[in-house]
């Protein structure tokens, strides 16, 4: 601690001393610390929810004011005379700050003095700062030196002490891209072709395959349904049914296309804006007419019209610009310098559009498909003559109108400049190369998808209060290749899939267990559960009963009956029949009120707002349904039926090996074929014992069903 102490006030001494130079990359490093000091110690009770004794922190300005009682809070150049110092060095524990805390520490205290005397500059946000691709150059020998990821996270670990992992196996390698890249387990022959040959360059053919299969867009669809709080219905105590599908279907049809992401953003945000604006266009706005609707008896639609705005509003900022707006709508922002006023000129943007909570969801857009004609909400703007004055909410309460404001963005952000003031303008703002948060936040979510953890952990806030990249010279360099790659997504995925740090290993050595615990240095290929439609899909696919259709109305596979509780119809889940009990799951059927519970139990989210990450959690009830969920019980009947069609006649250790490569796509070790076949010659016994003979599906099926429990059936290793 003193060591650091006296290095920062060595520091100060030298910003001080301007005949001695400025070291600014020491400068730099001095604001963030004492930048992140005020945020975590200081702008809690000083910040823009509670200015307490007048004092802001969170605005330079503001923090530089004379107040009505003492000395302003800084000084800058002048340490000794800033309020700021006083308070937190004051001898009286009911005067000293923080309050109701514990004291600074040396370092803490050491930081804000030589901040202070080096002028109290606040430093840019490290997540508002221009792109730069400064990634390491090709180095020794025993640095991965293919590609710019393996170079930063080679020197890394090199750096650290932490030999570099060795490859993951062929199989194994294999299993992880396609349930990456597509969300179900790979083609045999794909994982056939890359054990007889494991070159780089059959590994980018296989890679590309993945790519190139149609299951690819139904996998990362996913990801933007959560942030589009899709559902097939309208939400509230009602809940109402509404046809939205053809969203959910033009978004598949957009990643399997690679749509670049600024092409994306402008359909999702502004299609019906666009030029010559096409079906598809308009049916991609309805990415923001999934806000909730309430067609409950004796509501203000205006109310409810409000509500959907300011989600939309909410909604862009978090999923394009990991930006939390919410609180905002009543009082600055906590940590981050966006207004008050601020909160409305943004949502100002979308105030213009015919939708009024109206019972029949509309404006509509009427498409034709193979089976009639279906219906989808589109946004569409109003005309000039009917647009809407947009007001400042005071305390947040849309009956109380203060003053009104024009669409513009964040101070804190790029300009918006002379671009047009409405969602077609904001798109193209939030696309344009000048504002970098955008690039940023999709690189940091891609990458989240791929290893389970982002850069930026939290995938919601890269504001003052989120977490910092544990790596932002990689993140800026992933975010820069999504731009050179002309936005495609597609692409960006297959260089990161392709690197040889994704083909790591995920048994972790002793130095990277001692050193990187918790994997923050990527020393090992992370390992983590599949997501529940992952997790679903998988198990149907090796079972060989999931039906691959695309496209179309929802699907009701089986849930438990009494799930749905409808009081206001008698409307029911009825049970599909055929194959379309078995297609993926991004097509069942979603009630917001209630959704799939063996989805639920596997995290899957109500999609009432805006997702931006689902939470792995570990709860008895996701191993009870992966064990007694009617969906996993006839996968494992399947399975054992499977089985035994393929190995006539063999062995219980014989066909207990073939299930379980069907499964785990690996050579199986001999210790587990002789537990499994032991539990098949229990499952028999049984029957006898009981004099009720167990049928070989039955004794299998036991098996398959253990198969698919196993942690590395139900994980990415």
């Amino acid at each position: 601690m003193l060591a650091a102490c006296a290095e920062i006030i060595l520091v100060g001494m030298a910003i001080i001393a301007p005949s001695q130079g400025v070291d600014r990359a020491a400068d730099t490093l001095i604001a963030e610390r004492a930048h992140d000091i005020l945020v975590s110690r200081c702008l809690r009770c000083h910040g823009g929810v509670r200015e307490q004794a007048g004092l802001n922190l969170a605005w330079r300005d503001r923090a530089l004011q004379t107040r009505p009682k003492g000395p302003p809070a800084i000084i800058p150049g002048n340490a000794a005379a800033s309020a700021l110092l006083m308070r937190v060095l004051h001898d009286d524990p009911e005067l000293r700050m923080p309050a109701e805390a514990p004291a600074l520490s040396a370092d803490e205290v050491a930081t804000l003095r030589a901040w202070v005397d080096a002028g109290a500059v606040y430093p840019v946000l490290w997540s508002l700062r221009p792109i730069e691709e400064q990634m390491p150059a090709a180095g020794p020998e025993l640095l991965w030196n293919t590609h710019g990821i393996d170079r930063a996270v080679s020197l890394r670990l090199a750096s650290a002490g932490i030999p570099l992992p060795p490859e993951a196996a062929p199989e194994s390698l294999v299993r992880r891209a396609a349930l990456d890249i597509t969300g179900l387990p790979p083609d045999p022959a794909l994982v056939s072709a890359y054990v007889a040959d494991p070159s780089p360059a059959q590994w980018d053919h296989t890679v590309d395959a993945l790519l190139a299969s149609p299951a690819f867009g139904e996998r990362w669809a996913r990801i933007w349904l959560d942030l589009a709080r899709y559902a097939d219905t309208k939400g509230y105590e009602k809940d109402a049914r509404r046809d939205v599908w053809r969203f959910r279907d033009w978004l598949i049809d957009a990643w399997n296309s690679d749509m670049p992401y600024d092409q994306f953003t402008e359909r999702v945000l502004a299609g019906d804006l666009l030029p010559g604006a096409t079906e598809n266009d308009r049916i991609a706005t309805t990415f923001h007419r999934l806000t909730l609707t309430n067609d409950e008896g004796g509501t203000d639609n205006e109310e409810f019209r409000v509500a959907a705005v300011m989600d939309r509003s909410v909604t862009t900022w978090l999923a394009w610009m990991g930006t939390s707006m919410q609180c905002v709508q009543c009082h600055a922002h906590p940590y981050d310098t966006i207004d008050h006023r601020d909160y409305y000129a943004a949502l100002a943007f979308f105030n213009q559009t015919a939708d009024a909570d109206r019972d029949d969801d509309s404006p509509l857009l009427h498409v034709a498909w193979e089976r009639g004609t279906t219906t989808v909400p589109v946004m569409q703007e109003l005309p000039v003559s009917a647009q809407r004055e947009t007001h400042v909410f005071t305390r947040g309460n849309w009956r109380a109108l203060g003053d009104v404001v024009a669409p513009s963005t964040p101070a804190c952000f790029p300009p918006h400049g002379a671009r047009r003031s409405d969602r077609l303008g904001l798109a193209k703002w939030i696309m344009d190369p000048a504002n970098p948060r955008a690039a940023r936040v999709e690189a940091n979510r891609i990458w989240e998808t791929i290893f389970g953890r982002g850069l930026v952990e939290t995938l919601e806030d890269f504001g003052e209060a989120g977490a910092r990249p544990s790596d932002v010279t990689l993140l800026d360099f992933v975010a820069s290749r999504l731009q050179k790659l002309g936005w495609s997504r597609k692409a960006l995925i297959g260089e990161i899939i392709k690197s040889r740090t994704y083909r790591m290993s995920a048994q972790p050595s002793d130095a990277a267990l001692r050193i990187d615990p918790d994997n923050r240095m990527m020393s090992r290929a992370p390992r983590f559960r599949l997501e529940a439609e992952a997790i679903r899909d998988q198990s149907l696919a090796v079972a060989g009963i999931l039906d691959r259709s695309m496209h179309g109305p929802p699907v009701f596979p089986h849930q438990p009956d009494g799930t749905w509780m409808v009081v206001y119809s008698g409307d029911g889940w009825t049970t599909s029949e055929g194959g379309d009990r078995y297609r993926r799951a991004i097509y069942t059927f979603w009630r917001r009120s209630s959704p799939h519970p063996s989805l639920m139990n596997f995290d899957a989210v109500s999609r009432e707002t805006c997702t931006v990450r689902r939470i792995r959690t570990n709860t008895p009830l996701a191993a009870l349904a992966a064990m007694n969920d009617p969906t996993f019980v006839e996968a494992a009947a399947a399975f054992a039926q499977r089985a035994i069609d393929a190995t006539p006649g063999a062995s219980d250790t014989e066909r207990a090996r073939w299930m379980l490569s069907a499964a785990l796509v690996r050579t199986p070790r001999h210790e587990e074929c002789a537990r499994l076949a032991q539990l098949a010659a229990g499952e028999r016994a049984v029957g006898t014992a009981t004099a009720q003979p167990s049928s070989e599906i039955s004794v299998w099926s036991a098996v398959a069903a253990t198969i698919m429990n196993l942690d590395e059936f139900l994980s990415r290793t």
